[in-house]
C-alpha cells in the first residue's frame, strides 16, 4: 500500500472530488490536492476528538455528524454555514446519513429520519422504523435504508412513507452500494446480496463472504469490491454472479472507509494513520 497522505491520527471518513481529498483527522478538517497530496487548507473544527463522525459532501458544501449535532460548512474555505442539535443523547444520536439535491437525511437512533432542508434549514422528522438505520442510499427518487435487524426498506422521498419492504437478514444492513439499478447490500451475518431494484427481488447471494463484518466499497471493471476490516482483507467478486475472483491481504483495523475512482481504492482504517491508496489494476 502507497499513502496519498500521511496524518497525525487516523483519518475518520473522506469525500472524493475532482482535484481535492476533503478528510476528518482529530478535531480538523483538511483538504489535499489529489496528484501532489498537499494540504491546501485545514481547520480546526471540533473541540473535542471523536470517533464516531460521518462526513458526506455535494458539489458545495460539506455535512458532518458529531454525535447529536449536524454541521454543513462551505467546501470551499471549511467556512461554517451553520450547525444543528438533531438528537439529545445516545437514544437519539445521528446514525447514518446522506444527501440529495434538496435535503439532507439523518437518521436518527431507534428508526427516525430527520430531513434538513439545504436552503432553508427547515428540519421535519419521520417514524421509519423501530430499528436504527446505519445504511441510507439514494436511487431514483427513493431513499434506501438499511436497518439493524436486518431489513431493506424503500422510502419515497417526496413523502417519507415506506413502499416496498425486503428483509435480507436478521442482523444489521450495514453497508449499501448502488449501481445503476443494483443494489448490493452487506450484512452482519456475512452475507452479500445482489438486489434489482425496479423488481426489489434477490437475484443472487453468496454466504460467508468474510468471516467478520464487510462494507460494499463499489465496482472496479465487472467486479464488486468489499472491503472486512476485522479481517485484513479486501476481496473482488464477479458483479454479476458474485463469484470470488480475487483476495488482497493488508493489515486494517476494526473499522474505515473506503472509495474506488478508476483503478486506484483509497482507503483508511484506524491503524492507518493517513489515506492510502491500492492500484487494484496489479492484483
Amino acid at each position: 500500500m502507497d499513502y496519498l497522505i500521511k496524518s497525525e491520527g487516523a483519518v475518520l471518513g473522506f469525500c472524493i472530488q475532482k482535484y481535492y481529498i476533503d478528510f476528518l483527522c482529530k478535531k480538523m478538517l483538511c483538504k489535499i490536492d489529489k496528484e501532489s497530496g498537499k494540504i491546501v487548507c485545514k481547520k480546526e473544527i471540533f473541540k473535542k476528538e471523536g470517533s464516531a463522525r460521518i462526513i458526506t459532501a455535494d458539489e458545495n458544501q460539506i455535512y458532518i455528524s458529531d454525535f447529536c449535532t449536524l454541521y454543513i460548512l462551505s467546501r470551499e474555505d471549511y467556512e461554517i454555514i451553520g450547525k444543528w442539535k438533531i438528537g439529545e443523547d445516545l437514544s437519539s444520536d445521528i446514525c447514518g446519513m446522506t444527501v440529495d439535491e434538496k435535503r439532507i437525511y439523518c437518521s436518527i437512533r431507534n428508526g427516525r429520519i430527520i430531513t434538513v432542508d439545504k436552503i432553508s434549514f427547515d428540519k421535519h422528522e419521520y417514524v421509519i422504523s423501530d430499528a436504527s438505520m446505519w445504511s441510507l442510499k439514494i436511487f431514483d427518487h427513493y431513499l434506501l435504508c438499511g436497518t439493524v435487524d436486518g431489513q431493506l426498506l424503500l422510502l419515497d422521498r417526496n413523502t417519507m412513507l415506506s413502499e416496498k419492504k425486503l428483509i435480507l437478514s436478521k442482523q444489521n444492513i450495514r453497508s449499501l452500494c448502488v449501481n445503476g439499478t443494483t443494489l448490493y447490500a452487506a450484512c452482519q451475518d456475512k452475507k452479500l446480496f445482489k438486489i434489482d431494484l425496479p423488481k426489489f427481488e434477490i437475484v443472487e447471494l453468496q454466504k460467508n463472504v468474510h468471516k467478520k463484518m464487510f462494507d460494499c466499497v463499489g465496482l472496479y471493471d465487472d467486479m464488486l469490491v468489499t472491503v472486512s476490516y476485522p479481517c485484513s482483507e479486501i476481496t473482488l467478486w464477479n458483479m454479476n454472479t458474485l463469484e470470488k475472483r480475487k483476495e488482497i491481504k493488508t493489515p486494517l483495523s476494526l473499522s474505515g472507509n473506503a472509495y474506488i475512482e478508476e483503478d486506484k481504492l483509497y482507503i483508511t482504517s484506524r491503524n492507518i494513520y493517513g489515506i492510502g491508496i491500492i492500484s487494484l489494476n496489479e492484483f
